[in-house]
């Protein structure tokens, strides 16, 4: 069995194990993940977001762009937090209009610049869509009613 543990994980193991982080939204974060969440809230957003996330960070008047009240985004969703909606766009995955020309980083790409010596590679992606998950289980955690 741990022989056969050790091949698939050489062996595309961590695509499975990717696979299994994007099922997250049916999954309920822990206190230690949304902590962990707040965390790179903390360190990445709030100089925009505001420490609360209500879009009123230090930063946020010299934007084009007003950021806007991540603790809405349920209410504004009819009740459900778009939670791939959410990861996509912090991922860059998803054009976002109020974003312009990248106003608001790609946290994908600068997550994966984080990881040294594994540029690339599937474990390195299967990191970064881990801290992506992080700051949208956190975000989740946070809407208001």
């Amino acid at each position: 069995m741990v022989r056969h543990w050790l091949w698939l994980m050489r062996n595309g193991g961590a695509v499975i194990i990717g696979g299994l982080l994007c099922t997250a939204p049916a999954w309920a974060a822990n206190p230690q993940a949304v902590e962990a969440g707040r965390r790179l809230f903390v360190k990445y957003c709030a100089t925009c977001h505001g420490r609360e996330a209500k879009g009123d960070g230090p930063l946020a008047p010299t934007l084009k762009t007003k950021p806007p009240d991540l603790t809405a985004l349920a209410k504004q969703h009819g009740g459900k937090f778009p939670y791939l909606e959410v990861l996509d766009i912090l991922d860059g995955g998803m054009p976002y209009p109020a974003h312009g020309n990248s106003e608001m980083p790609a946290w994908g790409q600068t997550f994966q610049s984080d990881e040294p010596g594994r540029s690339g590679t599937v474990m390195e992606q299967a990191a970064v869509r881990g801290r992506l998950m992080l700051l949208t289980d956190y975000l989740r955690s946070i809407q208001t009613q």
